[in-house]
């Protein structure tokens, strides 16, 4: 794929394939393998499919058992689920290579009882050698084609290549730090604690893309635990997995529209979690500060500089030596954490630490001996507790797989969060991190804290590496295991090394005996379900809140995540933006980055840059690392003025943050946008993942390059209003996309309306309660035709189950404002001012609101007519009239 991203050329120079340990090997395909043929009768199913498939015969034996033993009777099963998603997968016959579990731990299935009618879709395959296409019916287009390129099926490796078009928009494949449209690479997925490489695996794992081609969109998603490497090259992608089967799922909406594969595939894997109104307010939280004092000192400064926080967070400096469920005596004494709780709560704000999965193992702490009575840690293969090593010394894991897991694992998450009245957890570490090779800490129970790794001398470090490693080989592999878990002879590109390094090993064992290297990208996946309902058990009518690190397929229903650790440099804050709009592709649409940056140290420039974006991230946080110099953003003028600027943007559009939430939490669909997903008929939009939109209607063009006071910001048809002053400041007729320089000083992000919007407002305060107990405002950005419409949703902003909400419809056309739909929430605040924008507000000089006698005389701005001092019920419809 010659076409890069716009962040890709500045960047690429410091990487080689070479450098990133991508080989020959990873690019290259399995040509000498013999394939597959059709070996009996396909068989119509009341859902599909059947089709039998034996190895080729091959008298040479070439392309056989190359990386694994290779299973030479496979079952291809198709089902046209719907008349947009098509499931196709290949198995082994006797049903004995693992696969995702079909539970919420995994991912439940949906229960396909016949096949679709009025598909979008065709299946179409070759009997010898074996091969299928995907069709797109409405335009005839092949979306997916394996025709000419091998199937292997090997116990330890399958591999399969689809065709793709020159130059193709592949979107996708995670996580990882790299460009939003993906360019020629091996992303590798395969869950790692790592701190944002780029073009490194890292702490999700999600094998899914979304292709846009000539302006229609399809997404693929395969269904898998298992460490791949997922190669997008000129012409094809390949995917090299090295366990499991090839459960692809094709997401075909007859629209074409990228916004509605999202909703294609959030059907299957779980629509987007809800957030209460305060998760959309501004987070604050640092490793590293030394005591309570320091963070109730951050709150303050943060209220002296009027800069908006709702949200104080804690890191794992308020533990006793790290542990979970302590607090440190001296610096965190749990009076004051639990009255730093009563202060946040009374003056309207919220309180979150955070919680690790590794417990540490010491026979005086109750969270490990409850949990070694219940048996709910993970195993090594001999059946004796698998120790490793995280932040408190050596630690057990919980296996979230164990019917007493959730048991253990709500006593000590409901415990906690009633102590410290918190309103949420952040739960890190969970890949799972540890930082030895294996269980290190075997005979070592009660050690205590143990020095980390990376402070001893390098060749203190080899030699216990040595020796873990030797003790892990001895170890061996669970009884009756034939598979080489530790070592398997197909290395996929993992940044970390062997598949075991920093994690728990691949041979120990969850429940059942299943090896973690099995289920290894699924274990912060199973935390986030499992604490998540801890939280609902815990306050069962409210929304709860969790913030994972490790993620797979689905957990957006349960959880939102930040990027992890970044880098204080200006092209981490560049691909902030691709790893945002990456989650949202992946229905985990509450996300955000690091803002000012994680490692190393920002600077005043960097740091106002990034707060003006990270104002608006979907989960907005400003997080730093221990050791770092300080960046609370009011301390340089410059950060401070910027970060009230755009706050008060974000929380003056609190309310259609709100209602692009809900649409994404019905839905599916993205909170933010690339602009190739809303505009797909451009194709000079495929590699900007410099802008976003948020929702349809708001466009935010950041400055991301150091020194800069200008951006160029692409724009597609229609009218472009400025957020600020109201002037239309692109009016594109053409076919084209137009680029328009636009100032940008220092304090300053440039954010603009589409014309046809109608945009709901609130007034800006302090904390989120407040600002939502202002009246509502409206936006009215007319179009060409002065004519706009916008939605706003309405609840409680708190219930998990929502008893009464409103969904109001508004329209413009011919001088008149209507609001209809649904109104069910009678507590919800006036509409307490209209403003219209475009060249049509000028000539309007009064309004009449439906019912009323007299007629209200608008006041106007340079480039807008208001109606300010009316009250009206947002609890029925109503039309205003404007003369």
């Amino acid at each position: 794929m010659t076409r890069v991203s716009f962040i890709f050329v500045a960047i690429a120079l410091s990487f080689s394939t070479l450098a990133l340990g991508q080989t020959e090997e990873h690019y290259s395909i399995s040509t000498d393998a013999p394939g597959y043929k059709v070996n009996g009768r396909v068989k119509n199913t009341k859902v599909g499919l059947t089709i039998p498939l034996s190895l080729n015969s091959n008298k040479k034996n070439n392309g056989v058992d190359m990386y694994g033993k290779t299973i030479k009777d496979l079952v291809v099963d198709v089902e046209y689920e719907t008349e947009e998603r098509l499931h196709v997968k290949i198995a082994d016959k006797d049903n004995k290579q693992p696969i995702v579990p079909d539970t919420p731990l995994g991912l439940i299935r949906p229960n396909v009882s016949r096949a679709s009618h009025n598909r979008n879709y065709d299946f179409q395959y070759t009997a010898q050698p074996f091969s299928f296409k995907v069709v797109r019916k409405s335009d005839r287009t092949t979306i997916f084609d394996t025709s000419n390129y091998p199937l292997v099926f090997e116990d330890q490796y399958l591999e399969l290549t689809t065709n793709l078009p020159k130059d193709a928009n592949i979107y996708g494949f995670g996580e990882v730090t790299a460009p939003f449209r993906r360019t020629t690479n091996v992303t590798t997925i395969w869950a790692r604690d790592n701190a944002d490489d780029f073009y490194r695996n890292i702490y999700g794992s999600h094998p899914y893309y979304t292709e846009v081609r000539d302006g229609k969109s399809h997404g693929v998603l395969l269904l898998s635990s298992h460490g791949m490497d997922a190669i997008t090259a000129e012409g094809r992608i390949t995917y090299k997995v090295i366990g499991g089967i090839l459960d692809f799922y094709f997401f075909v909406p007859k629209s074409g529209s990228p916004n509605d594969v999202s909703i294609a595939y959030t059907d299957l894997i779980g629509k987007p979690l809800m957030p209460a109104h305060w998760m959309l307010g501004w987070h604050h939280c640092r490793y590293g500060y030394p005591n309570i004092e320091a963070v109730e000192n951050v709150v303050k400064k943060y209220k002296e500089a009027n800069i908006p926080l709702q949200t104080n967070w804690v890191d794992i400096d308020y533990m006793e030596e790290t542990k979970d469920f302590t607090v440190d005596h001296v610096n965190f004494p749990l009076d004051r954490m639990v009255k730093l709780g009563e202060t946040l709560h009374k003056d309207g704000q919220h309180y979150v630490v955070m919680v690790d999965p590794a417990i540490s193992a010491n026979t005086s702490y109750t969270p490990y001996t409850r949990g070694v009575d219940m048996d709910v840690f993970i195993k090594n293969p001999d059946g004796s507790q698998y120790i490793g090593s995280v932040w408190p010394g050596y630690t057990a894991f919980p296996d979230w797989w164990h019917p007493n897991a959730t048991e253990y694992w709500e006593k000590e998450i409901i415990d906690w969060v009633n102590l410290l009245d918190l309103d949420g957890l952040w739960i890190d570490m969970n890949e799972p991190a540890s930082f030895c090779l294996g269980s290190c800490g075997t005979g070592k129970i009660d050690a205590g804290v143990q020095p980390y790794r990376w402070t001893l001398p390098q060749e203190v470090q080899d030699a216990n590496h040595a020796a873990q490693e030797a003790a892990l080989k001895a170890m061996g592999n669970p009884e009756g295991e034939s598979r080489d878990l530790l070592y398997p002879k197909y290395a996929i590109n993992n940044g970390g090394g062997n598949l075991s390094e920093l994690t728990v090993a691949t041979t120990a064992l969850h429940y059942g005996d299943v090896p973690h290297y099995d289920i290894h990208n699924l274990y912060g996946h199973a935390e986030s379900y499992i604490t998540r309902n801890a939280l609902i058990k815990q306050k069962k009518d409210v929304r709860p809140f969790i913030l994972t690190r490790s993620t797979f397929v689905g957990t957006g229903k349960y959880a939102g995540h930040w990027t992890g650790d970044n880098h204080s440099y200006w092209s981490y804050l560049k691909n902030s933006l691709a790893n945002v709009l990456n989650m949202q592709m992946f229905g985990i649409t509450y996300s955000g980055a690091d803002v000012c940056g994680f490692n190393q140290n920002t600077t005043e420039e960097l740091c106002t840059r990034w707060m003006e974006i990270g104002a608006f991230y979907p989960f907005a946080r400003n997080h730093n690392n221990k050791g770092q110099s300080d960046q609370e953003p009011y301390l340089w003028e410059s950060t401070a003025e910027a970060s009230r600027n755009a706050l008060k943007v974000r929380y003056t559009l609190l309310p259609y943050f709100y209602t692009v939430f809900e649409e994404s939490n019905r839905l599916g669909t993205g909170v933010w946008r690339p602009l190739i997903f809303e505009y797909p008929q451009y194709n000079e939009l495929a590699s900007n993942d410099l802008q976003t939109l948020v929702g349809s209607d708001i466009l935010l063009s950041p400055v991301l390059d150091e020194g800069e006071t200008t951006v160029d910001a692409q724009f597609p048809d229609g009218l472009w209003y400025d957020w600020y002053t109201h002037e239309t400041t692109v009016d594109n007729k053409g076919k084209k996309v137009k680029t328009v320089t636009l100032d940008a000083p220092l304090t300053h992000i440039p954010v603009h309306i589409r014309g046809g919007a109608i945009v709901p407002t609130k007034t800006p305060k302090y904390t989120v309660g407040e600002t939502y107990a202002t009246d509502y405002g409206l936006i009215v950005a007319l179009d060409r035709d002065g004519q706009a419409e916008g939605r706003l949703y309405i609840d409680d902003g708190e219930s998990l189950n929502v008893k009464s909400h409103s969904d109001i419809k508004f329209t413009y056309k011919n001088g008149q404002l209507k609001a209809s739909g649904k109104f069910g929430y009678s507590d919800a605040e006036k509409l307490g001012s209209v403003t219209i924008i475009g060249k049509q507000a000028s000539r309007l000089d009064s309004a009449q609101i439906r019912g009323k006698k007299s007629s209200t005389r608008l006041t106007h701005t340079d480039n807008a007519a208001v109606l300010e001092g009316v009250s009206i019920d947002l609890s029925k419809p109503f039309t205003i009239k404007f003369n």
